[in-house]
């Protein structure tokens, strides 16, 4: 460590902290600018370079791998949920998706918040800044939609190589398209229903991480440093002034401290710093700072149905002989993704069941809001989860129904009082009658693809079942459907909402009561959003920069 004082101090170096200090440096470069993260700087480890690399980085050193408490939702399971613990964070370990939510979501998002730079239009141009859309030029692609100069660069699967063209693309298409799934040609443009092609943002096979796809010349950068709590000065009213480090080392803070750890760790660092639920600090013995109920609450994630496929022809999935061209290997192997509204009488049935308020179940009855996502993977896939432990041999393949836009709730909270423990996980996974009819309507949807129809048929042997499950088709019940998801259902890790805008920041994402500490991830989403996350991360950080810049400059 060079400096114990700093202008800006961002704790977390992942994916929208690193987007954020390269953005706040070359904004005002005379502002000092520090990111400490907890885990190591793993540029170079050869699993954080291709995709094949990526699956080996699960329950690594690089993941803090948190566990929930057991859920009662889904048959008393503790759940898995992935959290990168490096410098990049999630860009190192995610799969390289690059999808927005639909604008239903963020319009979503600013009327709960009451401020329309967080509506679509109003993230519209820091969706942008932040790409660099490659081989645009088909029908159907809104040019106006899409940035051309940021750091990340963007292309969809068929046009990131000539050479990319995998045996299942039309035959999936076509099992899709016999349902009458419309076809979408550009689903990152705030409109995301229907079967689209999936864009990523590996560039030529090679993961770019937020760390070195955006600049950090200038930017002091401290790896493996955990930060154990905010130090406040109160001859004002309580300012962040600093931090304290595990190890008892302090750094001084001049302007603002930006906490960007993460839904699962930026709540946990404000009730160590003394900014939470009072019952939760007190029951730790940690002096209140400002008594902020909703820190930890309101967290909530993608939670999905994966299921495994038998292939009629067995060099069609990752592992086969056959697969030589390097093209095949640049990205994860599919191509497709189905967004759904379920019928509107499951719909309104299920909310009505749930005693939703007026407010959520008009944006969840919009029907330009997705409710469930199916995509499916040429690879078997990380069977081990279910019990199935299947080779990668080109002879199975994987798909996933993930909720969009659940309506279960958790909370994040505290262990004990040291920042080494981690905190208590319980995301209340499942929990609701929408998400539920949510589930069981995509998992029979893709069960009726891949069984029923004619395409499906002829490329689809049969499902692969998980030990001590009953087969599923089409035509199973929805207590059949709904048994399954409880005994294997488990989260896409996507993680959000535990610090949410409105109840723990204000629009410009400054913590209310406190002054100069700031929260930038995904904790702050009040609502899901229905896009993987990572496309919304980096807008997010691109218009933090801003926000703080205005308030510094």
């Amino acid at each position: 460590m060079t400096s114990l004082k700093t202008d800006v101090l961002i704790i977390g170096g992942g994916l929208t902290g690193c987007a954020l200090a390269s953005r706040v440096k070359e904004g005002c470069p005379t502002l000092t600018v520090t990111i400490v993260e907890a885990g190591p700087n793993s540029t170079g480890d050869p699993r954080t370079i291709d995709p094949i690399g990526g699956f080996e980085l699960a329950m690594s050193e690089l993941d803090w791998a948190y566990m929930t408490v057991p859920q009662r939702n889904t048959n008393n399971r503790s759940h898995y949920n992935a959290a990168g613990k490096t410098l990049g964070g999630g860009s190192v370990l995610n799969y390289g998706g690059w999808s927005r939510g639909d604008a239903t979501d963020y319009d979503d998002w600013a009327r709960r918040a009451g401020d329309k730079r967080w509506s679509y239009e109003g993230l519209l141009p820091y969706f942008r800044k932040s790409e660099h859309h490659l081989n645009p030029e088909y029908d159907g692609f809104q040019t106006e939609q899409h940035g051309f100069e940021g750091p990340l660069k963007i292309a969809s699967i068929s046009r990131s190589d000539a050479g990319r063209k995998y045996g299942l693309r039309e035959p999936i298409r076509s099992a899709f398209s016999e349902l009458r799934i419309p076809f979408n040609p550009d689903a990152n443009s705030g409109h995301v229903l229907g079967l689209a092609e999936v864009d990523e943002n590996w560039d030529d096979g090679v993961r770019q991480p937020s760390h070195l796809a955006y600049s950090l010349k200038g930017v002091e950068v401290i790896t493996d440093t955990v930060v154990a709590r905010i130090k406040f000065s109160d001859d004002s009213g309580y300012k962040a002034s600093g931090v304290v480090l595990a190890d008892g080392r302090q750094i001084t803070v001049k302007r603002e401290v930006i906490i960007s750890a993460g839904a699962h760790r930026t709540p946990q660092i404000l009730m160590l710093s003394g900014i939470g639920p009072t019952v939760e600090l007190s029951k730790n013995g940690i002096p209140t700072i400002s008594e902020l109920p909703e820190v930890g609450a309101n967290m909530f994630d993608h939670y999905a149905l994966f299921q495994w496929w038998n292939l009629h022809h067995p060099d069609m999935a990752l592992g086969s002989p056959k697969w030589t061209l390097p093209s095949l290997f640049k990205g994860l192997p599919n191509d497709w993704v189905v967004r759904e509204h379920i019928a509107e009488a499951d719909r309104d049935q299920a909310l009505k069941s749930d005693k939703v308020d007026s407010l959520s179940t008009t944006a969840l009855s919009n029907p330009a809001r997705p409710h469930v996502e199916t995509l499916l993977i040429y690879a078997a896939g990380p069977s081990e989860a279910v019990g199935l432990n299947l080779p990668v041999d080109g002879t199975a393949a994987m798909s996933s129904v993930m909720l969009t836009v659940p309506t279960s709730r958790g909370r994040i909270s505290l262990a004990s009082a040291d920042i080494n423990d981690k905190p208590i996980v319980d995301p209340n996974y499942y929990d609701t009658a929408f998400d539920r009819a949510c589930l069981i309507y995509g998992t029979r949807r893709i069960m009726q693809a891949l069984l029923e129809t004619k395409a499906g048929k002829e490329v689809i042997d049969s499902e692969i079942v998980p030990p001590g499950a009953a087969p599923l088709n089409a035509r199973s019940t929805d207590h059949e459907i709904d048994a399954r998801i409880r005994a294997v259902g488990m989260p896409h890790a996507h993680a959000a909402g535990s610090a949410a805008m409105g109840k723990v920041v204000d629009t410009k994402l400054r913590v209310f009561s406190v002054q100069g500490l700031r929260v930038a991830d995904a904790s702050v989403f009040p609502v899901p959003i229905s896009g993987h996350p990572q496309a919304t991360l980096y807008a997010l950080a691109e218009l933090a920069a801003d926000l703080i810049l205005e308030d510094l400059q």
